[in-house]
This record gives C-alpha cells, structure tokens and sequence, in this order.
C-alpha cells in the first residue's frame, strides 16, 4: 500500500541489494482475448512434445544443452532458473522471444513457427507441465492467455494412494507423539489448519518436506525413510483441503521446489509486524536516520534466515511495488552495503 510501513525483523543485505529484472515481453498480435487458462490443465500433447525433442536437439542444444541446463551462450531452460525468468508471464511472450530471436546462430528465420511452438511444448514438458488432449495452437490469442505459473498445492499434485500411505506413515510412526493424531498440536505444531498455513505458504513443498526429512523426528530424523516422508507431506496436504491429482509427489527437490503452498484461492495472508520476510527494494534513511525500503516488491513471510544463490536468482524476476518498509534490526554497514546501485 503506498506510503504505508510497517516493521520487519532481519531483512538480509543480500536479499536488499538484489535489484529485479523486468522480464520483457513482446506485443502479440491484437486478437479477440481468449479466456485465460492454467498451464496446468494440459496445453500441448504428449506426441507434439515427442516432435519437439528431436528439433530443440538439432537447433537448440548448442546454446541451451540437449539437458537444458543451458552454458554460456545460452540460459537454462528448466527448473527454478526458467521459472524465476517467466513466472506471471504468458506462453505468448516466451513463444515470441523464441519465434523472433532463436536460433541465434543462422537467424530466427531457419526454423519455422510450427516448429517453434512443437519445441515449446517440450520445453514445458522438461519443466514437469503435464500433456493434455489438445495440442499447444500457432495461435496469438490462444498462448496470450496461457500464463506462466509454478504449481500450486490446488492444482493436485500427490495422489489419494500416496496420502493413504503417508497417513498410514504417520500414525504408525512417532509424528503424533508430538502433533497429535489427529494433527491439532502438542508439543510440536498443528499440522492443519490456519497455523499450518500460516507458517508454511508462500514457500515450496521442498521447504516443508526439507524440515521434515532433516529433523523428524527429533534425534531422530533417520528412522524413517525419504521416501515415507514425502508420502507423510501428501497426507498432510490432503489434510488440508487440498485435492489429489493424478501424479505423485516425487522424491525430486527441483520438481518440490517447483511446488508452492498457497491457499485456495491464491490468497496469501498479508506479513504482519515483525515478521521475517523476503523483499527486493531500494534502501534510504530517512531524516530520522532510520533505514527505509523504497519501491519495494511484495514481502513474503520466510522461515529461511539467509538468502541463497537460487533465491537470489529468482529475487532478479520480482516486480517492483511503490511499498515502503520500515527495517528493524539492520545495522549501518549492513544497509551501506545493501544499497542500492544507481
């Protein structure tokens, strides 16, 4: 909200002087608006992906790696990397700068758009976006209103067989010596409801399933194997209203990663005072010598103390605000450090 502040505790040098990228977008063709649709439901088909391989191999490898882990031509094209570049984007926008641009070597020109748009849906397939029943169209409209968006735990991403065996992981195992059987909390946290979600949304499935996999149980965290753990993560999702799909969650940190826990509805509980949050901005002190973040993003509420490489990548991609927050707890040589370059 401009011009409003509020206190937040331990905003990191890092994480201030991170200065974040507006991922540019090209202007599609003006169409009649299509009615906006989920990454998630299915855009392309199995077999147009099957198409796109052999031809993303033949044209794009060289700059992006037959891996699409990209090298030094060329950026990579899959996990947290490609979803911190074109989150909240449109599959228009990423078809244009493919269509314009790729391959740099010999021009845009020697592959054609039908191509092009069979090599997007492999790229998106690369990225775990489930196949669907109906190919990814050479249409303006159609892939404007396709958005780019990480998976969320609404879009059903364990299923009931797998929460059945997570259930059954936990009740036989110490987690409701703690949390209780029925996950209301005791000596450890309710692992339903508001307390639950406060505390873990806006974060990725991989946070979660980290804290799990690393400390539970207590002196403990080796009694029971990954493997039932992340099950016990799909039992504690369905725990809490969220549907099941139709794929299990893998035992894959980049696929968990790629998984956001929000609320039904997307709507996220806004930070109160005090809290830790992530937040990319530009520090000033005000007359008060108080420091101030200026322009800032939205802030996210954080569990993680430190920013590392892979958040400070995907902090690049944020999109400025006009918020101002009032810091506490950062000292004069963490904020002339953290200041932004002009």
């Amino acid at each position: 909200m401009p011009g409003r502040g509020f206190a937040v505790l331990g905003i990191t040098a890092a994480w201030a002087a991170a200065v974040a990228v507006a991922v540019s977008s090209a202007t599609v063709a003006a169409q009649q608006p299509a009615p906006d649709r989920k990454l998630w439901d299915g855009v392309y088909t199995a077999a147009q992906a099957a198409r796109g391989k052999p031809r993303f191999e033949a044209s794009c490898s060289r700059c992006h790696n037959n891996e699409l882990i990209g090298s030094e031509r060329g950026p990579t094209l899959k996990g947290n990397t490609f979803w911190a570049k074109y989150e909240n984007d449109s599959l228009g926008s990423l078809f244009t700068l493919i269509r314009d641009t790729m391959p740099r070597d010999g021009g845009a020109g020697v592959v054609s758009d039908e191509v092009k748009v069979d090599i997007l849906a492999y790229i998106l397939s690369r990225n775990d976006v489930p196949a669907g029943a109906e190919e990814l169209k050479l249409a303006a409209n159609a892939l404007e209103a396709i958005k780019i968006t990480k998976k969320g735990v609404a879009d059903g991403v364990y299923t009931a067989a797998q929460a059945d065996r997570g259930k059954a992981n936990f009740l036989s195992g110490r987690c409701g010596g703690c949390h209780q059987l029925d996950l209301s909390g005791d000596r450890g946290p309710a692992l339903k409801g508001d307390a639950f979600l406060s505390h873990w949304e806006n974060g990725s499935v991989n946070v979660l399933f980290k804290k799990i996999s690393e400390t539970m149980p207590p002196n403990g965290a080796n009694e029971t194997t990954d493997e039932a753990k992340v099950d016990i993560v799909a039992f504690l999702l369905q725990s809490n209203g969220f549907p099941a799909g139709k794929s299990e969650l893998k035992l894959d940190p980049e696929a968990l990663d790629a998984i956001e826990i929000v609320r039904k509805g997307g709507v996220a509980a806004a930070a109160p005072n005090f809290s830790l949050v992530q937040v990319v901005g530009c520090l000033t002190q005000n007359p008060n010598n108080a420091w101030v973040l200026t322009r800032t993003t939205d802030p996210v509420v954080t569990r993680q103390e430190q920013a590392n490489a892979s958040g400070l990548k995907e902090a690049e991609a944020w999109v400025h605000r006009s918020h101002a927050i009032r810091t506490a707890h950062l000292s004069a040589s963490e904020a002339l450090a953290a200041r932004c370059r002009r």
